[in-house]
């Protein structure tokens, strides 16, 4: 390239970046009509697999304290919710919450688990390699509601997780109207 051509690249770079630049810059007063930062705070879980109730030996304490189990887990939930002191408390999960689980929940194809972690207070879910381990089907089931296809309905259809993916909510607790 020659040296004009080299020149004339240059340039019109540099007109480029002026653009640029002008079409992100504010003004101070631009700046403070921003929104501000919003401060949440996050519960997680993850691979709680259907354990309903406390595992049995040394696998069930921690620090020499009796836990696990659903109550175990709502208890400590309501505590952090409760320590947070915020509006902006959201709990999450990171999937395999179902699946390879206990007879407790396992026999009634997990939706003990379901309904106990949405009475827990979860608010959003993702899928784990668990959550498929009877097929997608029987995961929009769990999701959507209905009876099993196999063993049915033992008292009424189940009404679903309400809210997307395995993230249930109970009328006690509906969905936050905005986040």
């Amino acid at each position: 390239m020659s040296s004009s051509g080299m020149r004339r690249a240059a340039v019109g770079l540099t007109a480029l970046a002026v653009a640029a630049f002008g079409a992100v810059a504010t003004t101070p007063e631009q700046a403070d009509a921003q929104p501000k930062p919003v401060d949440v705070t996050l519960l997680a879980l993850n691979d709680f697999h259907g354990n309903l109730e406390p595992p049995t030996g040394s696998s069930g304490t921690i620090a020499g304290q009796a836990a696990g189990g659903v109550e175990f887990l709502a208890t400590h939930l309501a505590e952090l919710r409760a320590a947070a002191k915020k509006k902006n408390t959201i709990t999450v999960a990171a999937g395999d919450l179902i699946g390879a689980s206990p007879l407790l929940s396992a026999a009634f194809h997990d939706e003990p688990t379901i309904e106990a972690l949405s009475m827990a207070g979860l608010d959003y879910a993702s899928v784990g390699n668990h959550e498929f381990d009877e097929g997608a089907a029987e995961l929009l089931r769990i999701q959507n509601g209905g009876c099993h296809p196999v063993d049915g309905c033992a008292d009424a259809p189940r009404t679903g997780a309400p809210a997307s993916h395995t993230c249930p909510r109970t009328p006690s607790r509906p969905r936050p109207a905005s986040r």
